[in-house]
């Protein structure tokens, strides 16, 4: 949804949940002067059985001129807007209104309406908010009230900001020109007298275990500094590594996490004490997070039913619905914080060698990858932050240096000379296709964030790489010996050899595995036979074909054709060249007589301009010298292929099938079939090698395994997108899949 939906509606409420925090307020007012800016006012309310705010809410509606107010009853607007709550979810009022919109970052968890904008995995629905009024080109920070209460909406939710984990949190944090003065006397009015008794009394619900050295504390109903405040001193307790503090609310859980050991990440324990069940994140010594009530009380009967024993449950306020006891959630959170740690193996990289039975050969895939030439934005020598989802990198520009974006917007640092060595460049924009945040780098000094795709271009890794790889059937943190940090894997993500010259293992998630590599096959150990189609592969036409097409046009008085143009019109034979090349297709009167003259000229000047690709003669060579049977098919007439194999590769090719008018043309196997019957090959040990869609068509409907070249009449990005398995960029990199 965006926020410009909204403009069509008049008669217009927002509405925060019942007992509003300063996200809830911050959020609602980001969207209150949208619509003000765009002449509709809107008033904020909040409703439930507590009718006033907090002192330091009270402070912040003050100084920031925010108009909220507390609503028992309601007239039936055109629009009810809910901020940072969803109808159905317990702690919001419903109040009846024309149409209901949605905009929140808590788990989805009931039906929502068409208006409606969540993202879970945002540290604040102030962040939400932030990117939506940029998305319609609201410069925030010209309204230091706006920007001062967004600020502050993401600082109380993600506990001081030590709980940020997502690059779009980061971001507000770091481009909000907020009133550091106001910020001061929030932080200063942020504690009651209530407060601190509540964090007395949580220190004296404290439950150790001995075996891991964690501490879970249960405190009462309190904002989510409290808990920090509360973690931060258990954890200088002499015996405590790890602490878990949390409070019940109605509607789930909230809790803070710290840790001061590193076998445990707080960020990585909080996310998995949520997962499933609400979310959490932060940093490696700080995190925290929220889980949902419902699905808390489900998971919590689950176990129980699991170990055998009863649920302790109780009536939850003001619904028919029953929860766990605050007592019960304690032990359920100590034993799933028990149970991480045992479930958790520990691997350091560099010692780990993939053997036995579980360790296979996988190579890795074609895929598109983007590259940037740091320089191209900064000098040498600039501090920088490169933020991507997985985090971020700070580094120091270096001209020799290659930054790598991966399928999913992930950055990688190359020096330029193993940049050089392991892809091939490409000058052309690279596209990301899929995305949640787009990476960016921004100058240490000034802080301007830059869109890292403006500059990236297309690489390809070069070469066929093939390595072991081995599914993980429990969870691992990999340890690298340069430092204390790890990698965390999961059951079902990869722990694969490295590629490049180097010892040890990485990790990688099982989606991006699965896109980047594939299993070896066993048929690959006797390829015996490699049939090639002709143009585009093993030889350059298109200067020849252009000539000749455009000749036919000319002679008919038709304008010609690009060389470009005709790139894309090949693969299919002569008749849809032509057909391509001339308005109107088939339909056009001249369309046979243009062929006819496209044949004639053709079959005289079809040796003009025409070469072998670089690379073919001493790849053909090669593959003779090892035995090799090959043949070519192509679309092309038997006659014209047949004179081109002579001319060019006569001495290797003893056979060639082209379309003689009763054979079907590619992408049937007709022609295939034909070459492998002559040249006495099998499917199970033969390998095609063309260009283009129609040839990894032709081999699919062939049965037999294809290698895309990626120097013909196709791109590469285009034959991923049409199902190339494997890809080379030069043709002797063919020998690779040839044992």
């Amino acid at each position: 949804m965006r926020l410009r939906e909204l403009l069509e509606y008049d008669d217009i409420v927002i509405q925060c949940h019942d007992s509003p925090d300063a996200d809830a307020i911050a959020s609602a007012y980001g969207v209150y002067c949208y619509l003000k800016l765009h002449g509709k006012e809107a008033p904020i309310i909040y409703s439930g059985k507590n009718t006033f705010l907090k002192s330091v809410l009270r402070l912040m509606s003050e100084t920031l001129e925010i108009p909220i107010s507390h609503a028992k009853e309601l007239h039936r607007p055109q629009l009810l807007i809910t901020v940072d709550c969803q109808y159905g979810s317990g702690n919001v009022t419903h109040f009846d209104a024309e149409e209901i919109a949605v905009i929140d970052h808590h788990i989805i968890d009931t039906e929502l309406p068409e208006l409606s904008e969540v993202n879970s995995s945002l540290g604040s629905c102030s962040t939400l908010i932030w990117q939506m009024l940029k998305a319609e080109g609201v410069d925030v920070n010209s309204d230091i009230r706006l920007a001062t209460a967004l600020y502050y909406g993401l600082y109380t939710d993600t506990n001081a900001l030590s709980e940020i984990s997502h690059p779009l949190d980061k971001d507000l944090r770091d481009e909000a020109v907020y009133s550091r003065e106001l910020m001061t006397r929030y932080r200063n009015c942020n504690l009651t007298m209530e407060e601190l008794e509540t964090a007395g009394i949580a220190l004296m619900q404290c439950t150790y275990n001995e075996e891991y050295r964690f501490a879970v504390v249960r405190a009462g109903s309190c904002d989510s500094n409290v808990l920090g405040l509360i973690s931060d001193f258990v954890l200088e307790v002499d015996i405590v590594d790890i602490c878990l503090v949390f409070s019940v609310r109605n509607d789930g859980v909230k809790f803070s996490v710290r840790s001061c050991v590193k076998e445990v990440r707080a960020n990585e324990l909080a996310d998995e004490l949520s997962r499933g069940m609400g979310s959490g994140g932060g940093h490696v010594g700080k995190a925290g997070g929220f889980i949902e009530m419902k699905s808390l009380s489900d998971n919590y009967v689950r176990y129980c039913e699991e170990q055998g024993i009863k649920p302790r449950m109780q009536d939850m306020p003001d619904t028919d619905a029953k929860s766990p006891s605050p007592s019960a959630i304690q032990s359920f959170l100590a034993k799933q914080m028990e149970r991480s740690f045992k479930l958790c193996r520990i691997i350091y990289a560099e010692a780990c060698c993939l053997e036995g039975d579980n360790a296979e050969e996988y190579e890795r895939l074609p895929r598109a990858l983007g590259y940037v030439r740091p320089t191209d934005i900064f000098a040498a020598g600039t501090s920088v932050t490169i933020r991507t989802m997985s985090g971020d990198i700070d580094l120091e520009v270096d001209e020799d240096m290659v930054w790598i974006i991966g399928l999913e917007g992930e950055a990688y640092i190359r020096g330029t000379e193993r940049f050089r060595r392991d892809y091939i460049a490409y000058d052309r924009p690279y596209i990301l296709q899929r995305r949640e945040y787009a990476p960016t780098v921004r100058s240490n000094d000034r802080g301007a964030a830059v869109s890292l795709l403006e500059y990236a271009k297309v690489c390809f890794p070069n070469g066929r790489q093939i390595t072991k790889a081995a599914e993980l059937t429990d969870n691992v943190k990999l340890f690298y010996s340069s430092n204390d940090s790890y990698i965390p894997g999961k059951q079902g993500d990869y722990l694969v050899s490295r590629w490049d010259d180097l010892p040890g293992v990485i990790l990688l998630p099982r989606r991006v595995f699965n896109e980047l590599y594939q299993k070896i096959s066993d048929r690959e150990s006797g390829i015996d036979a490699v049939i090639f189609d002709l143009d585009g592969t093993l030889l350059d036409t298109l200067e020849d074909l252009t000539d000749a097409v455009n000749y036919a046009l000319t002679k008919n008085g038709m304008p010609v054709r690009t060389i470009d143009e005709i790139r894309q019109f090949v693969g299919n034979g002569a008749i849809k060249l032509i057909e391509r090349a001339v308005m109107g297709g088939r339909d056009n009167p001249l369309y046979t007589r243009v062929y006819e003259d496209f044949e004639s000229y053709y079959a005289i000047h079809c040796n003009d301009k025409t070469r072998a690709y670089p690379g073919i003669a001493e790849l053909l060579e090669e593959l003779s010298s090892r035995g090799i049977s090959m043949g070519i098919v192509s679309n092309k007439t038997d006659p014209a292929v047949e004179a081109l194999r002579g001319r060019f590769f006569g001495k290797y090719i003893s056979a060639s099938v082209g379309s003689d008018g009763g054979r079907a043309c590619k992408p049937a196997p007709d022609a295939v079939f034909a070459v492998m019957e002559e040249i006495g090959a099998s499917p199970e040990k033969t390998l095609y090698v063309g260009d283009s869609d129609v040839d990894i068509k032709t081999a699919e409907n062939a049965g037999i395994s294809c290698i895309s070249a990626a120097w013909g009449f196709r791109d590469p990005e285009f034959l991923i997108e049409n199902g190339a398995a494997q890809l080379i960029h030069r043709p002797m990199a063919l020998l690779d899949y040839i044992q």
